[in-house]
């Protein structure tokens, strides 16, 4: 069978019409300061929200999206527009989606999400304790979230609505990966029906450390934490699985499945990310790898034609370095499982 990474090289710099993905960062904002994010080491954008009006002309320049993510480095909630904006985008007929920390999801705005259709809610959460929270997420929010949850749950059930579909994430980690078996439980008892482990992108600042991550690195400890949580999961009713819809054991294997990774990623051909200033990057993850900030702008959404950016040549030769096996720094490293 021939893989993803030895298809891609056929490909060219050079991408016909615009990509049918959008990640569309609502606020660069947020309320926590999280180990693992460059929300705690230093932002390298000026603090800004869209507005819906924004987000609409930005969405006229993609007539054909089918998928659009409402989150980047910031929490959606805090964007007292942010029913607005799913309106905005689910006129389009796009699947819609956001990650958010849940400290804020009450009130009008978690009423507004149910009324305009999000499609999915990820709550990202990393621990099943309060103490691993803290330590994670630099607050004692667990419970607050929980409670949330559970709201949210009943407001969407007291709306008859099945949407949007509520999911808890943990980024895996030598400090919180032992938790996986009790965050399966704890889905279960609030009525979450799905639990993603995804992989931690490191840059050796805060806890975003090689020392942390559990990818390509054997060790029957965790290897049993796993089994015990897919198991429970089954026992359970809920669905465990790991980010890019692959198994937990091939989530945490090697990357090196070939000599180059980074090829097996689609996300310069197919997506875009637009930041809270109009600024757009290749992907959601190059903000965390620690490479400086300008080597992943490829242009600005507000300054210049989509078309100028898609297919410009900090986009072009972007392509072309990873075809040519020689890739960006932010992408060297890199492997296709990250969560999509």
């Amino acid at each position: 069978m021939t893989s993803e990474a030895t298809r891609l090289p056929i490909r060219t710099d050079f991408v016909s019409g615009p990509p049918a993905e959008l990640y569309v960062e609502t606020t660069n904002r947020c309320n926590l300061r999280c180990r693992t994010c460059p929300q705690y080491w230093g932002m390298d954008e000026e603090p800004a929200d869209l507005s819906a009006e924004q987000v609409r002309r930005i969405l006229g320049s993609f007539p054909a999206v089918r998928r659009v993510v409402l989150h980047g480095i910031g929490e959606p909630l805090l964007n007292p527009a942010l029913p607005e904006i799913v309106r905005e985008v689910k006129s389009t007929g796009a699947h819609t989606l956001f990650n958010t920390n849940g400290l804020l999801l009450r009130g009008r705005i978690a009423r507004g999400l149910v009324e305009e259709g999000l499609d999915e809610l990820r709550v990202s959460v990393d621990s099943a304790t309060a103490g691993t929270y803290t330590t994670i997420r630099g607050i004692d929010g667990l419970g607050r979230i929980v409670d949330n949850i559970r709201g949210f749950t009943a407001l969407r059930q007291a709306r008859g609505r099945d949407k949007p579909e509520v999911s808890l994430w943990l980024t895996g980690m030598k400090t919180n990966i032992t938790e996986l078996p009790a965050l399966v439980a704890l889905a279960a008892e609030i009525g979450v029906a799905q639990v993603h482990l995804q992989r931690l992108v490191y840059s050796e600042r805060g806890l975003a450390l090689e020392g942390e991550s559990l990818v390509g690195k054997p060790d029957t400890a965790v290897q049993e934490v796993i089994r015990r949580a897919e198991a429970l999961a089954t026992q359970l009713g809920v669905i465990l699985r790991g980010s890019g819809e692959v198994s937990l054991g091939h989530l945490m294997s090697p990357m090196e499945r070939t000599d180059r990774p980074y090829q097996g990623c689609r996300r310069p051909w197919t997506l875009m990310y637009v930041t809270a200033n109009g600024n757009v990057l290749p992907c959601c993850i190059a903000p965390f790898t620690g490479v400086p900030y300008g080597s992943i702008v490829l242009g600005n959404i507000f300054k210049q034609t989509v078309e100028e950016i898609w297919n410009g040549e900090r986009y072009r030769h972007w392509r072309r370095s990873m075809l040519d096996g020689e890739p960006p720094a932010a992408c060297a490293g890199c492997g296709a499982n990250w969560s999509l």
